[in-house]
């Protein structure tokens, strides 16, 4: 897309003057021409001041600045609550911002962002090819791909009656219901291939914290199940809610024994039709189709 990377690494600004942070940022921009547009991930993991004063750096350059908001840590994590107002700041800097979804605009906007030109997200794009050895099929099983411990999946479902997989190591010195199995941390293209095999996707969190997160940012595990071509169940409040339900992706409820029910009571014939309308967007999260037209939206609104 004739785009090249300004390579930023993680590193304790702490430790810089201003006079050395300057001269850091110069070196990082070194091949910034008058009048370029920057795309910024933030957050860059290293402080707000960091993302201010590289932006403000860049706006000397007469260039312009796209903000691609991939995640908030004061929203993240209660310790940071305090930093909300330090990236506002970050935020009102950009020309445009791109966040993950409708509901983080709304949020950001109630918290002060100033910023007009603001392009929606949805979803991350998986562009990476994995093997089908058979077609998707229904099967009584739920995927999680992610921390047990973290999200309590297990413990929520130990007394159910569904298969559930969990990718992720196996707790030491814990009885493990018959219904539960870990596979462990595979990696991404052996993950895709055995979710494709058929079930469910399992977006979920018992942690309170976390499913308020969950209404805002854009889950990966949503694209990866999409992605290996298997519906999605999620929470009703979820930010692609909306996505999910107009383009039959999967199950929105309450809870995870509303899931179990629904899942057991559905026919092959009722999975099928999902598993046709995910083939499609799993098709373009494959080719990046997501984070282009993101970009060249981006860069066209301006």
């Amino acid at each position: 897309m004739g785009m090249n990377e300004l390579a930023i690494f993680k590193y304790d600004d702490l430790t810089d003057s201003p006079s050395e942070l300057s001269k850091r940022i110069d070196g990082i921009i070194a091949g910034l021409e008058i009048g370029d547009t920057v795309i910024f991930q933030s957050p860059v993991w290293i402080s707000p001041n960091f993302e201010k004063r590289f932006i403000d750096k860049v706006k000397s350059y007469q260039g312009k600045v796209i903000i691609f908001i991939n995640d908030v840590p004061p929203m993240m994590f209660a310790s940071n609550e305090v930093l909300i107002p330090d990236f506002i700041e970050v935020y009102n800097k950009a020309d445009l911002l791109i966040v993950s979804s409708e509901n983080m605009k709304e949020y950001l906007v109630d918290k002060g962002v100033t910023v007009k030109k603001i392009i929606i997200q949805n979803l991350w794009d998986i562009p990476v090819e994995f093997e089908k050895t058979s077609e998707t099929k229904y099967l009584s099983k739920l995927s999680f791909a992610g921390s047990d411990k973290k999200f309590g999946i297990s413990e929520k479902l130990k007394s159910s009656d569904i298969k559930v997989e969990i990718y992720d190591n196996r707790p030491d010195n814990k009885v493990i219901p018959n219904n539960i199995h870990y596979s462990g941390y595979v990696d991404e293209i052996s993950l895709l291939s055995r979710l494709h095999e058929g079930g469910f996707g399992l977006v979920w969190t018992e942690d309170m914290y976390w499913r308020e997160y969950m209404k805002y940012n854009a889950s990966y595990k949503v694209s990866t199940y999409l992605r290996a071509g298997i519906p999605i169940v999620a929470h009703k409040s979820i930010s692609c809610a909306n996505l999910i339900e107009k383009n039959n992706w999967g199950i929105l409820v309450d809870t995870l024994e509303e899931a179990v029910e629904v899942i057991n009571n559905m026919s092959e014939e009722e999975y099928q039709k999902y598993i046709d309308s995910i083939s499609k967007v799993s098709f373009l999260l494959g080719n990046n189709w997501f984070t282009k037209k993101l970009l060249v939206d981006s860069i066209y609104k301006l």
